[in-house]
């Protein structure tokens, strides 16, 4: 039809088939699945050994740190929105 809808209120099927959303929703629950256990066990490790806190592994544990909220934010977030289809917090999300 020529009218592109907003990627704030419809499904965006126009870009991709519905199965590719799923297939990107299954994804990053698997991601989320594996991310959260090996990013809390690599936090929890280094704080409880005192041996593993050298210079190079802050670094490691920042990025631990740092991958953790991009599991719980951005990961969410993006499977939320893949099983639906469109962006569902609307413009100010």
């Amino acid at each position: 039809t020529g009218v592109v809808r907003s990627p704030f209120e419809y499904p965006q099927y126009y870009l991709a088939e519905p199965w590719k959303y799923s297939i990107l929703a299954a994804y990053m629950f698997m991601l989320i699945l594996l991310g959260l256990p090996i990013n809390f066990m690599t936090l929890f490790v280094t704080i409880q050994h005192k041996k593993l806190r050298t210079p190079l592994n802050y670094i490691l544990l920042n990025l631990a740190f740092a991958n953790h909220f991009m599991v719980l934010c951005g990961f969410t977030i993006t499977l939320y929105t893949s099983l639906h289809g469109y962006f569902v917090f609307g413009q100010s999300g």
